[in-house]
């Protein structure tokens, strides 16, 4: 009896080594842990954007064209989409077409997919000068497949590796890409039901999407004259719905080189430099409106040509830091949660490059800080990384050598708890 059980037992056991020597048994690799939201990272596993090939550059870690999606990372580059792994080794099966350049930073979508956009010439003939198309390009998260492409042509052309390609976001079902040069600029809303641009609005470039209501959402965007400098020109921002393009709202303040930025699911905020700024009396201005346009709150950012950059959490808060404060809000209303420095405490202000799920990764003269997003409380000192770009299983850093932002190469460390 004891034989028997003894090879029922054992029989079954060496089938599978067996089947497993020979390759009979599929093994798949455990995912790694993740931590939501990390306080600690790991030695970096590998590098972004480094070499002489790379074409990004910049210190701006809002324009470094990557994103975390899952245990991969979504970049651009060069004019081409690639999925890398946490080694920043590329995975095969990302096909976009090769006569589209593509640029600017990937975004998830809700439906398991990634949108990037990408520019084309379109060929001149006789006296016909080449024109300019732009698509945005619709792959799957999963496999890196493309799964389709919804392209436009733009009433003013351009060669596209010169254009800036801008992905807002998807709110109602729609996405808002935006093609810009710094004197020209147009929107465009493609449904992702139905693969079709839907609208397109000149002169505008958006740079956030606001929820309103169950089915619909405002595109909150900068309208300057076309032929006009972005950075220099007196623009306005505006509203335009989501799903017609039709302008729901202008604010009435003039500003120049206007920032907006996501501050809630409902929230936006909208910062710049206003026409009363000389070089002897900058003059700055930040406010936080909603889907209708509606001031929620504005903010004394005192004597600045540069007003703090904001970060939303992706869940309740939002930070905001400069040169030398960090500031942080409710995401649903822009209730002041606390403020850095602050001198009764003997605490400094960290210099915040981003947050996310309830944590704010910066760094201070005694090297990176996470801090609780909702009280601005010291979450862990030792976190080894400050990253610009975080999920539950990865941060990307700044550049790990060179002078020239991310030319240098932006560093790929896990998160370790």
């Amino acid at each position: 009896m004891r034989d028997r059980l003894a090879a029922t037992v054992v029989a079954p056991l060496l089938t599978a080594l067996l089947l497993a020597g020979c390759g009979g048994a599929p093994t798949t690799a455990a995912p790694p842990p993740a931590f939501d939201p990390p306080t600690g990272f790991g030695a970096p596993t590998g590098t972004l954007f480094g070499g002489s090939g790379t074409s990004v550059f910049g210190r701006d870690p809002d324009a470094l064209p990557a994103a975390l999606v899952g245990t991969a990372i979504w970049i651009t580059d060069g004019g081409r989409v690639a999925r890398v792994d946490s080694t920043g080794t590329p995975v095969p099966g990302t096909d976009a077409p090769t006569d589209r350049f593509a640029a600017g930073r990937p975004v998830a979508s809700p439906d398991g997919g990634v949108l990037v956009g990408a520019g084309s010439v379109i060929p001149g003939s006789g006296t016909t000068p080449p024109g300019l198309a732009v698509d945005l390009l619709a792959f799957d998260a999963a496999s890196g497949a493309l799964r389709w492409n919804a392209p436009t042509v733009l009433p003013w052309t351009e060669r596209p590796p010169a254009v800036a390609l801008e992905v807002a976001g998807v709110v109602a079902g729609v996405a808002v890409l935006t093609a810009s040069t710094d004197t020209q600029r147009t929107a465009l809303g493609v449904d992702l039901t139905s693969r079709r641009v839907l609208w397109s609005a000149d002169g505008v470039a958006v740079d956030a999407l606001l929820a309103d209501g169950p089915a619909g959402g405002t595109a909150v965007g900068v309208a300057t004259a076309p032929g006009g400098s972005g950075a220099y020109a007196d623009s306005t921002v505006v509203g335009l719905d989501v799903v017609t393009g039709l302008r729901r709202f202008t604010l009435p303040e003039v500003l120049r080189d206007p920032r907006i930025t996501v501050a809630g699911p409902g929230l936006a905020v909208v910062s710049g430099r206003t026409t009363a700024t000389t070089l002897s009396a900058p003059a700055a201005s930040l406010r936080f409106v909603d889907a209708r346009g509606a001031t929620v709150r504005t903010v004394d950012v005192g004597r600045t040509y540069t007003p703090p950059r904001c970060v939303w959490d992706e869940a309740a808060t939002t930070v905001c830091g400069g040169d030398t404060r960090v500031f942080a809000v409710d995401a649903g209303t822009a209730a002041p949660l606390w403020e850095l420095p602050d001198p009764a405490a003997n605490r400094v202000a960290p210099q915040m490059t981003t947050a996310w799920h309830g944590a704010v990764y910066g760094t201070t003269v005694n090297g990176p800080v996470v801090l609780d997003a909702r009280t601005g409380a010291d979450r862990d000192t030792r976190p080894g990384a400050a990253p610009v770009l975080v999920n539950a299983y990865l941060g990307i850093g700044v550049e790990t050598t060179g002078v020239a932002g991310f030319g240098g190469g932006a560093a790929i460390t896990p998160a370790t708890r």
